[in-house]
C-alpha cells in the first residue's frame, strides 16, 4: 500500500510541476507579446507623416509646457528664397526687426515674431482667439518644403483639434489648408 501512495504522490507532483511549467511559460510568452505590441504601437517611425506622431514625439521627448499650453520646441531655422536673384543682401529678422527682405527665415522659437504671426494666421483661419488656443504642434511641414503646419484646439476640454497648413507669401503667413485633426 505504501508503494501505491508513493507512486501516486510522485505522479501528482510531476503533474503539478509540469502544469506550473506550462502556466509560467505561457505567462512569460504573453508578457513578451504585450511588450512587443506596445513597443510597435508607440515606437516613432520616421516614414510616417502626420502631427499625431510629431505630437507624440514631442510629448515623449519631454518638451516644456508653458502656462498657455504651448509646447516649446527647439529653435529651427528655415530659409525660403523669395527672390532668386543674388543681388539683394539677405537680412535677418534680428537686423531689420521685420519679416521682409529677399530671404525669409522662419523661426519656430515660441518667443519669435514668426511664431506670433503663425499663431495669428491660424487663429484667423479657424476662428478661435489665440489667447483661447492650445498649440499641440507648430513646426515645419515635411510634405511641403518652406511650409509650416500647426495643430491647435480651443482650451475647453474635448474641443476639436485642427491642423492648419501655412506658407510664407512674401509679406506674411497665409493658411493654405485647414482640416480636422484626430
Amino acid at each position: 500500500m505504501k508503494q501505491n501512495q508513493s507512486n501516486s504522490r510522485r505522479t501528482s507532483r510531476a503533474k503539478r510541476k509540469k502544469t506550473k511549467l506550462i502556466l509560467f511559460g505561457s505567462i512569460g510568452i504573453v508578457v513578451i507579446l504585450i511588450a512587443f505590441v506596445t513597443y510597435s504601437i508607440f515606437s516613432h517611425d520616421d516614414n510616417k507623416a502626420g502631427s499625431k506622431n510629431s505630437a507624440y514625439a514631442s510629448a515623449k521627448n519631454g518638451k516644456k509646457n508653458d502656462d498657455n499650453g504651448v509646447k516649446e520646441t527647439s529653435t529651427t531655422v528655415q530659409t525660403i528664397d523669395d527672390d532668386p536673384s543674388d543681388d539683394a543682401t539677405p537680412e535677418t529678422p534680428e537686423q531689420t526687426g521685420a519679416q521682409t527682405g529677399s530671404k525669409h527665415v522662419t523661426s519656430y522659437d515660441r518667443n519669435s515674431q514668426d511664431w506670433q504671426a503663425m499663431l495669428q494666421t491660424i487663429s484667423s483661419a479657424i476662428g478661435i482667439d489665440s489667447s483661447n488656443m492650445t498649440v499641440w504642434f507648430l513646426g515645419s511641414d515635411k510634405s511641403n518644403p518652406g511650409g509650416s503646419v500647426g495643430t491647435v484646439s480651443a482650451k475647453t476640454n474635448g474641443s476639436q483639434k485642427y491642423r492648419v497648413y501655412l506658407i510664407w507669401d512674401g509679406s506674411g503667413y497665409k493658411a493654405t489648408k485647414v482640416e480636422p485633426a484626430s
